[in-house]
């Protein structure tokens, strides 16, 4: 079989992007192999269960370098950049054998990824999770909407005439562990019909949390600042069976969370779905709107 992009993980790891063959096989895991920004997240991973659990886990780490390019020519960069990957097998440190012996320079292949632990760790290939047909997502002009502070004159506000409550008061949180980082929220609340609860769980591995307004209106909050948070809103709606609200969210050239090729055209087309069922929504509203208008000409001018 050829390389493609998949999903793996250690046990209990998050779930880890890399490249595999799903047909190289040991002892029934994965071979998988990793670019750099791959490797980076690998590489914290690891790190973290070494200081918790000790010589038991290796670690991966990445050496970064940064050279000045002296001769660099117009148009090209005026720093090279490079890295080193090491692998560290700690539990061999415990003997007399000196650095050279549980040290590995892991070099990259000619594609550029790098083999890490295939042969000896327990990769195992996570297939990518069933998702709703786009075709099938229900329709929603969503509805951006301000906790506090909606209604209230800014200058009000700024003068302190009128003080704003923490927002973070003014809503019921279904989502475990999990706080809105914006003053806002996307409704959902007409075409959400699954248990709420349910719902809280469906989003439960993402930036975004599931709430309840004080006007038992319901919707999704985004609980992360990095760039590219509307990525993460956009697969929310499509999780709990929705389009999502093109009207007040945009997909921006960057990612929050790493997502595999596959997801990307899935959530590239809900947002294309999305998009022409807004257009359609105006354009009925235009069409309501143009019928009225005629019946009242016709009415004024027979009255004449």
């Amino acid at each position: 079989m050829a390389m493609q992009p998949v999903r793996v993980q250690l046990d209990d790891s998050p779930i880890f992007e890399a490249t595999a063959d799903l047909g190289d096989r040991w002892n029934n895991f994965l071979r998988p192999r990793f670019n750099l920004d791959q490797i980076r997240t690998v590489a914290e991973y690891t790190q973290a269960m070494n200081r918790e659990h000790g010589v038991d886990w290796e670690t991966v780490h990445v050496v970064d370098q940064a050279t000045a390019n002296r001769f660099a020519k117009e148009g090209e960069p005026a720093v090279q950049r490079s890295a080193l990957v090491l692998l560290v097998s700690w539990q061999f440190t415990l003997g007399s054998d000196g650095p050279s012996k549980w040290v590995t320079v892991v070099d990259p292949d000619p594609d550029g990824l790098y083999d890490i632990g295939g042969g000896s760790w327990a990769w195992s290939y996570i297939p990518e999770p069933d998702r709703i047909p786009v075709e099938e997502l229900k329709g929603l002009a969503g509805r951006h909407v301000h906790f506090v502070g909606e209604f209230d004159d800014p200058w009000d506000v700024y003068t302190h005439e009128v003080a704003l409550n923490d927002w973070r008061q003014h809503y019921t949180n279904f989502s475990r562990d999990k706080q809105p980082v914006e003053n806002s929220y996307f409704s959902i609340s007409d075409a959400l019909d699954i248990e709420w609860d349910e719902a809280a769980e469906l989003i439960a591995d993402l930036p975004v949390c599931f709430v309840m307004t004080g006007d038992m209106e319901l919707g999704l909050c985004p609980t992360s600042r990095d760039a590219g948070w509307q990525w993460s809103l956009i697969e929310a709606f499509t999780r709990l069976g929705v389009l999502p609200p093109t009207n007040d969210l945009y997909l921006p050239d960057r990612m929050d969370i790493p997502r595999s090729p596959e997801l990307i055209r899935y959530l590239m087309a809900a947002f294309r779905a999305g998009v022409a069922h807004e257009v359609k929504v105006k354009q009925d509203l235009a069409a309501n709107a143009s019928e009225y208008l005629a019946k009242i000409e016709a009415k004024v001018l027979a009255s004449k």
